[in-house]
């Protein structure tokens, strides 16, 4: 189960994706960083929870695609599985306990409110623990919030084989065919489940009807398509598609400029996620300017600590909000400028602790659990999703 390369490119997009979704949570939950109104581009950073959606779905195939394709077997689903679990699985749980302890602290000393009774849902722990919890059993979000999203992925993995039938002898018109019904899902989304969802946003003057933001209730559906749109792309790039024009770092510096344009002016969120996905090929075909960037030591390591950061920082928000709560002269009246440099000290408490939460838990257990079975032959470090 080997890639024919490691695309380190798109492990330093992991890193930055993830490290926009905490610049989302910071202003959604402890404090504005912007005028109200102004600043669409972190408003909208749920949006990069798609990004990782299409950037998981095209790893899978560039790592397991030809296994699949070569030899489809039970025996071969189980050693992708068990591979699966050990990447995922060891952090969630985690996050999870510290969530659940966080709680018994917190309830010790404090007045639960609705919200509380709601996120620390006791009836919520089993679904939690199976996976279940993003695919619309409980009409909120509970505990570890961010991880309704690996909720929906770990069973995206349980239909990724099938979904490789597709891809075998894709042709262009099937391809076309398949974008058309990635575009028409995300646009059913949009315009129909989103209007549908319970979801309190922060941000109720985001257009609504325009929004993909669905997550406890009907997020496995906005995964699927994601992770189909991400396998799509690896296919074009198995075919080099627009290689000679693609592969331009001036073009990608440019992509990436649009994406940030969109994100700032309020568009649909379709058309941001095909913005995510042009970024995706063009970074994977580079080997140029752009992905020299995109190599420099700081984003690899970015990259490698995101899945740490992404489960990691809300469990670390909210102790530290008990404290900002304590002493509200912290926020009370202090200036945007202020306010920036209290979020970059809470990023950089996140990133040291993200930091041993991957070396310390993250990667021994992953090795420790696929040590268990020979049957894992291949190095989890190839892995970028």
């Amino acid at each position: 189960m080997k890639p024919t390369t490691y695309l380190s490119s798109l492990t330093s997009l992991r890193g930055i994706a993830a490290l926009l979704v905490i610049f989302l949570h910071i202003d959604a939950i402890c404090f504005k960083l912007a005028p109200a109104g102004s600043h669409f581009f972190i408003r909208k950073g749920y949006l990069w929870v798609d990004f990782f959606f299409l950037l998981s779905g095209f790893i899978m195939v560039h790592v397991y695609g030809h296994s699949f394709s070569a030899n489809s077997n039970l025996h071969l689903f189980k050693r992708f599985m068990w591979a699966r679990f050990a990447r995922i699985y060891p952090l969630h749980l985690f996050s999870f306990l510290c969530m659940l302890a966080f709680y018994f602290w917190y309830k010790a000393s404090n007045t639960l409110t609705t919200f509380d009774h709601q996120l620390y849902n006791l009836n919520a722990i089993p679904t939690n623990l199976l996976l279940i919890h993003g695919l619309g059993v409980h009409p909120f979000l509970s505990w570890n919030a961010p991880s309704w999203s690996i909720s929906t992925e770990w069973w995206m993995y349980v239909l990724f084989p099938l979904l490789l039938l597709l891809f075998q002898r894709t042709t262009p018109w099937k391809r076309w065919g398949i974008l058309s019904f990635i575009m028409a899902g995300y646009l059913f989304i949009s315009y129909y489940l989103h209007p549908l969802s319970t979801v309190n946003s922060p941000y109720p003057d985001l257009t609504k009807v325009n929004s993909i933001d669905v997550t406890y209730d009907y997020g496995f559906i906005r995964c699927f398509f994601g992770f189909l749109f991400g396998m799509l792309i690896y296919d074009l790039y198995k075919i080099k598609w627009l290689f000679a024009t693609l592969k331009s770092s001036l073009l990608w510096t440019g992509m990436v400029a649009l994406v940030f344009i969109t994100l700032s002016i309020n568009i649909p969120d379709t058309i941001t996620v095909l913005l995510f996905a042009a970024i995706v090929l063009m970074s994977a075909y580079n080997t140029g300017a752009a992905n020299a960037f995109l190599n420099l030591r700081p984003f690899l390591f970015l990259g490698d600590i995101s899945y740490s950061l992404y489960l990691m920082h809300l469990p670390i928000m909210y102790f530290l909000l008990i404290y900002i709560k304590r002493f509200p002269s912290i926020t009370l009246n202090a200036s945007m400028p202020v306010l920036w440099m209290y979020s970059f000290a809470y990023i950089t408490i996140v990133l040291l602790i993200s930091t041993l939460t991957y070396k310390l838990i993250e990667l021994p257990m992953r090795n420790k659990l696929n040590q268990l079975t020979k049957k894992t032959k291949h190095s989890e470090k190839s892995l970028v999703s």
